[in-house]
């Protein structure tokens, strides 16, 4: 029993030397990691948060490299001058020859051919008297104050006076002003549109505005019975 007692006593004795000791032990502590502080950045109403931001300051995806090169070719072509091939279209031999002519010190290619086309013209009459002897006496007397004329025998105009066809409103309008203010005769215009031979000339290369301008400030158009137009290439 003696040493049984003192057993027990020693193993007490041990449990408690160990029980203190673990508590005593100074719990360690977990270090801490050092890292840079984190914060949301302020942005101001004006500017896109940066998940917007993302996929413009990230690397360009392929469908965006094409957009940006449509933008540059878009750009491109809205800079660069219009160009057009232009027709001149002339019925008199003469203005043709002063087409040509400034074509070739421009050093301009170009082709031209003759086709036939319908174009208004301004016929110029007095109306028809009574009796053939009285637009006879009329014709008599229109040439006396120099004047050409005619009488015209066709039956739907028949006894009218012919005094001219014109190709411009503007010059008939010129030539009947002189004719009555020579004559006395009232004199009336008839437009019609009518067949007649045309010359036409392509430019062959593209040109632009400027150019064009430089081109047709050589002609006094007022002068010359041309069209022009401004075609597409």
């Amino acid at each position: 029993m003696k040493w049984l007692f003192l057993f027990v006593v020693l193993l007490n004795a041990a449990f408690l030397s160990w029980h203190s000791f673990v508590q005593d032990k100074p719990t360690r502590s977990a270090e801490s990691v050092y890292g840079p502080p984190v914060s949301e950045k302020i942005h101001l109403l004006s500017e896109a948060p940066q998940e917007e931001l993302d996929g413009k300051s990230g690397l360009m995806t392929s469908e965006s490299i094409e957009d940006a090169l449509n933008r540059v070719v878009e750009q491109a072509v809205a800079d660069a001058p219009e160009l057009f091939c232009p027709r001149v279209e002339t019925e008199r031999a003469e203005d043709k020859r002063q087409i040509t002519q400034v074509l070739k010190e421009f050093g301009w290619a170009y082709q031209d051919r003759e086709v036939t086309g319908k174009r208004p013209k301004f016929w110029l009459y007095i109306a028809a008297p009574e009796t053939p002897a009285m637009a006879e006496k009329i014709v008599k007397e229109l040439a006396s104050k120099s004047i050409d004329s005619f009488v015209i025998t066709r039956a739907e105009m028949k006894n009218r006076i012919s005094l001219g066809l014109y190709s411009s409103m503007e010059r008939a309008d010129q030539a009947k002003k002189r004719i009555q203010d020579k004559s006395g005769f009232t004199v009336d215009v008839y437009e019609h549109m009518r067949s007649v031979p045309l010359q036409q000339v392509d430019i062959e290369q593209p040109v632009d505005e400027k150019d064009w301008e430089s081109f047709v400030s050589r002609f006094d158009l007022s002068k010359m019975m041309i069209k022009l137009e401004k075609n597409p290439c």
